[in-house]
């Protein structure tokens, strides 16, 4: 089956760039791979507080991807979605995962960020650079 990626770290903006992956995958008749990266030193910053403490920051970017499958609408419950958390940088991560798996397509948001890279933003501009495949730059704001 063909596949879509999506990188989520319990942002507004990356939930609003799932959406537009699970819209697109469900359009296409792909299964959706919400990707969430963490570091080996840091927890990943979440919207949402998660009572277990003993979680490390693998199980923690975990948590982060199926939530954001948990909050996609309704009209998804169908979509054939996967979690995944993987060690790494953000950009890396899904130019990796998208090589690993064959994607067809990466989706990104466009975070608002200043200076150099105000256009894409860091994450979506590195990604759009390196990937195997389509980049789709989700509008998030």
């Amino acid at each position: 089956m063909d596949t879509i990626i999506v990188g989520v770290d319990g942002s507004d903006t990356a939930s609003k760039a799932a959406t537009t992956a699970a819209t697109l995958a469900s359009a296409l008749g792909y299964e959706l791979i919400v990707v969430s990266a963490f570091s080996s030193t840091d927890r990943p910053q979440t919207a949402r507080p998660f009572d277990e403490l003993d979680l490390t920051a693998s199980d923690t970017a975990l948590k982060i991807a199926e939530q954001a499958i948990g909050d996609l609408p309704t009209d998804f419950a169908s979509l054939p979605t996967t979690p995944r958390s993987e060690l790494g940088k953000p950009a890396d991560v899904l130019v990796s995962v998208a090589e690993e798996l064959g994607a067809s397509i990466i989706v990104v948001g466009n975070k608002r960020v200043q200076g150099v890279t105000r256009v894409l933003g860091s994450i979506a501009a590195d990604v759009a650079h390196r990937a195997p495949c389509d980049v789709y730059i989700a509008h998030t704001h």
